[in-house]
């Protein structure tokens, strides 16, 4: 609360302070002004008794007059605590910046996080990471709100009714000491391609051999292995494309990341005389932001759009005589739906005018067999090593939902594990996962919300943001990439390295011991000390991009799986 400070009252002898120069004139002009600004205290100025004691003591009893009747709104009393313990360099009121990363669908993205007195308050791109250059996204800018969402959960609850941590993890410990050999254990996961998650699904599969790995995304991606081969996926260059077409792929939205909006703008903008702007045809369901920005729009339902590919697949291998996507044309019954014949006609023969330069994309919702016939398209108009290059994938081999969804049918999971993600609300409908959940005996759910998933779990436990913990992982051109935490875990809460080191049999980690004993296998630093102080100040290790791969069109594996 405020202190009131008792000021002394003025001499009556002494000096006499004037507040203007109307006053230290005292004209008539200033006396009627007086009385037409002030008609109730006129006559207390100009019976000469105007002191600053006097006045306040009216001011004041008129204020809690009024109060009187205000009692009602009064603002109500809070007592403000200091910090006990100083932020290490902090100044106060003086922001201080620390490097760190947000996982997104196509990699994580390099940021920068300002913070005062310890409390993050702005995200930022890195400016030092070749893919961000200091730009970001929306979603990474408004994802700092998750951190003080009112609605995250905010207690480890089990059954409904919340409990300290030492039960929980006594808990824990007891159900992966009775796992045995891990066959009735199963774990469900979201996308992410942070190395020291690999590391540690690799630790509890020598502990656990038989458990169970699932990943689960309601809008993940459809992966095609019969193209390119196991272990491979094609990355788009779209800066070097003169002529793109989009099916059913937002790349300059949802569906991109900054690489490609970067590359695909660079390639939007006249320079000189000579300069060449790329010309964009998009086929989606939906009004797009790709779309927006396209020369040729036609929009078709979503379902429909394989049926697109096979029309404009017929009509590029007739102009370019390509045997493997005649083949495959051939093969597949022509779609009953039937489109405009033009736009099909002059699209294909400006891709086909393009050859070499130019990149169809597909969106990875669409099912595998279209994302073959893509590639089939690709390689016949000698996108392949191109526009088009390889890259390896990260990822541990994992099941299904649906695979998961039957073990748990056939009463092989005794102990689930959800971390992230809402399957109880957005699982296919087929699978009634409700139900499912029900039957497991335990479920051990990290979510940051209360919701659909954490009401039917035996334990919930808040998952930790961004911002409250160590991490790493892989930026969208494969470097390596720190999360570093700004502030403590506001609800005591697990992040899924905690989850996942406590299973494996290690400590829950209290500072960044994971990602260090991770950094050290991947740098192989000669002087750990100095290069773990520089991966934290640029948020990345240096030269760990990865490398451009060979691709190889394997056209009679696509054209079996398509077929």
């Amino acid at each position: 609360m405020k202190r009131i400070f008792e000021h002394p009252s003025e001499p009556l002898t002494g000096k006499k302070y004037w507040r203007s120069l109307g006053q230290l004139s005292d004209t008539p002009e200033f006396r009627g002004w007086l009385e037409r600004e002030f008609p109730q205290g006129a006559a207390e100025m100009q019976s000469g008794d105007v002191s600053r004691r006097n006045f306040l003591k009216l001011m004041g009893a008129s204020t809690a007059l009024a109060g009187l009747g205000l009692t009602a709104c009064r603002r109500p009393v809070m007592h403000l605590v200091p910090f006990t313990k100083g932020v290490e360099w902090s100044i106060p009121g003086k922001p201080l910046f620390f490097t760190t990363a947000r996982a997104t669908r196509r990699g994580y993205l390099p940021l920068v996080a300002t913070t005062h007195d310890g409390r993050p308050t702005k995200i930022d791109g890195n400016p030092l990471h070749p893919v961000s250059k200091g730009a970001s996204d929306s979603l990474s800018q408004s994802s700092i709100l998750d951190l003080y969402d009112p609605d995250r959960a905010k207690k480890i609850t089990r059954e409904g009714v919340a409990v300290d941590e030492a039960a929980f993890v006594k808990a824990l410990d007891e159900a992966v000491q009775g796992a045995g050999d891990g066959s009735g254990l199963a774990f469900l996961l979201q996308e992410d391609n942070s190395p020291t998650r690999q590391r540690l699904i690799g630790l509890i599969g020598k502990k656990f051999p038989k458990a169970t790995w699932a990943v689960y995304e309601p809008l993940g991606p459809v992966t095609d292995d019969t193209s390119f081969g196991q272990g491979l996926e094609a990355v788009p260059q779209f800066d070097k494309a003169d002529v793109i077409l989009a099916l059913d792929s937002d790349f300059l939205g949802n569906d991109g990341d900054l690489s490609t909006v970067r590359g695909f703008s660079a390639r939007r903008k006249v320079t000189g005389p000579d300069s060449k702007m790329n010309r964009l045809y998009v086929v989606e369901n939906r009004y797009t932001v790709t779309g927006g920005m396209s020369d040729h729009r036609l929009r078709v339902p979503a379902s429909q759009v394989g049926a697109f590919a096979l029309a404009l697949a017929a009509q590029i291998g007739a102009t370019t005589s390509n045997a493997a996507l005649q083949d495959i044309a051939k093969t597949i019954a022509s779609p009953a739906t039937k489109f405009d014949g033009d736009w099909v006609k002059y699209c294909a023969e400006d891709l086909v005018a393009a050859k070499g330069k130019s990149l169809v994309v597909v969106g990875s919702r669409q099912p595998a067999a279209v994302q073959a016939l893509v590639a089939a398209i690709n390689g016949a108009l000698g996108n392949i090593g191109k526009t088009i290059t390889g890259r390896k994938t990260t990822t541990a081999p994992t099941v299904s939902i649906g695979n998961l969804a039957t073990l748990i049918t056939d009463k092989k999971v005794q102990t689930l594990f959800i971390v992230g993600g809402n399957p109880v609300y957005n699982a296919p409908a087929d699978l009634d996962w409700a139900t499912l959940q029900k039957s497991v005996p335990t479920v051990i759910r990290l979510g940051q919300e209360i919701d659909e998933t954490s009401t039917l779990s035996k334990w919930n436990v808040p998952l930790a943001h961004y911002l409250e913990f160590w991490g790493d992982g892989r930026a969208v051109d494969g470097s390596y990439v720190s999360v570093q935490p700004m502030i403590l875990p506001l609800f005591g809460a697990w992040s899924e390295l905690d989850l996942l080191a406590k299973v494996a049999g290690l400590p829950k980690p209290q500072g960044p011991e994971l990602i260090q004993d991770t950094f050290k296998e991947i740098a192989k630093p000669a002087d750990f000390v100095t290069a773990w102080a520089k991966f934290l100040h640029d948020g990345f290790l240096a030269d760990s991009a990865s490398k451009a791969e060979n691709l190889t069109f394997n056209g009679s594996a696509a054209a079996g799986f398509i077929k």
